[in-house]
Protein backbone atom coordinates (compact mmCIF):
# COMPACT_ATOMS: atom_id res chain seq x y z
CA UNK A 1 0.00 0.00 0.00
CA UNK A 2 2.91 2.31 0.74
CA UNK A 3 4.27 1.75 -2.77
CA UNK A 4 0.92 2.77 -4.23
CA UNK A 5 0.92 6.00 -2.22
CA UNK A 6 4.47 6.76 -3.35
CA UNK A 7 3.53 6.13 -6.96
CA UNK A 8 0.46 8.36 -6.64
CA UNK A 9 2.59 11.14 -5.13
CA UNK A 10 5.11 10.86 -7.95
CA UNK A 11 2.35 10.95 -10.58
CA UNK A 12 0.78 14.00 -8.95
CA UNK A 13 4.14 15.75 -8.83
CA UNK A 14 4.75 14.93 -12.50
CA UNK A 15 1.32 16.20 -13.59
CA UNK A 16 1.80 19.36 -11.52
CA UNK A 17 5.12 19.99 -13.27
CA UNK A 18 3.56 19.37 -16.67
CA UNK A 19 0.72 21.76 -15.85
CA UNK A 20 3.16 24.42 -14.69
CA UNK A 21 5.24 24.00 -17.85
CA UNK A 22 2.17 24.26 -20.07
CA UNK A 23 1.00 27.34 -18.20
CA UNK A 24 4.41 28.97 -18.61
CA UNK A 25 4.39 28.10 -22.30
CA UNK A 26 0.94 29.66 -22.75
CA UNK A 27 2.11 32.78 -20.92
CA UNK A 28 5.17 33.05 -23.16
CA UNK A 29 3.02 32.57 -26.26
CA UNK A 30 0.71 35.32 -25.08
CA UNK A 31 3.65 37.61 -24.41
CA UNK A 32 5.05 36.89 -27.86
CA UNK A 33 1.73 37.77 -29.50
CA UNK A 34 1.57 40.98 -27.47
CA UNK A 35 5.12 41.86 -28.48
CA UNK A 36 4.33 41.22 -32.13
CA UNK A 37 1.22 43.41 -31.92
CA UNK A 38 3.26 46.16 -30.27
CA UNK A 39 5.93 45.90 -32.96
CA UNK A 40 3.30 46.16 -35.68
CA UNK A 41 1.80 49.29 -34.08
CA UNK A 42 5.24 50.86 -33.68
CA UNK A 43 6.07 50.06 -37.30
CA UNK A 44 2.90 51.85 -38.43
CA UNK A 45 3.79 54.86 -36.27
CA UNK A 46 7.30 54.97 -37.72
CA UNK A 47 5.90 54.86 -41.25
CA UNK A 48 3.52 57.71 -40.39
CA UNK A 49 6.41 59.74 -38.94
CA UNK A 50 8.46 59.14 -42.07
CA UNK A 51 5.59 60.32 -44.25
CA UNK A 52 5.14 63.42 -42.08
CA UNK A 53 8.86 64.14 -42.29
CA UNK A 54 8.84 63.83 -46.08
CA UNK A 55 5.85 66.20 -46.30
CA UNK A 56 7.54 68.68 -43.96
CA UNK A 57 10.74 68.53 -45.98
CA UNK A 58 8.85 69.19 -49.20
CA UNK A 59 7.14 72.18 -47.60
CA UNK A 60 10.44 73.57 -46.31
CA UNK A 61 11.98 73.20 -49.75
CA UNK A 62 9.06 75.14 -51.28
CA UNK A 63 9.53 77.91 -48.74
CA UNK A 64 13.26 78.05 -49.42
CA UNK A 65 12.59 78.37 -53.15
CA UNK A 66 10.19 81.23 -52.43
CA UNK A 67 12.64 83.17 -50.24
CA UNK A 68 15.76 82.38 -52.29
CA UNK A 69 15.28 85.41 -54.59
CA UNK A 70 14.97 87.65 -51.54
CA UNK A 71 18.17 86.22 -50.04
CA UNK A 72 20.02 86.67 -53.32
CA UNK A 73 18.75 90.22 -53.75
CA UNK A 74 16.74 89.57 -56.91
CA UNK A 75 13.77 91.73 -57.70
CA UNK A 76 11.83 88.80 -59.18
CA UNK A 77 10.29 87.84 -55.85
Amino acid sequence: MNDLKTLEDRLKLATDRISAALSANNTQSGQLETAQETNAKLHKQIEAFKSDRENDLAEVNKLIEQIRPLMEGNDDA
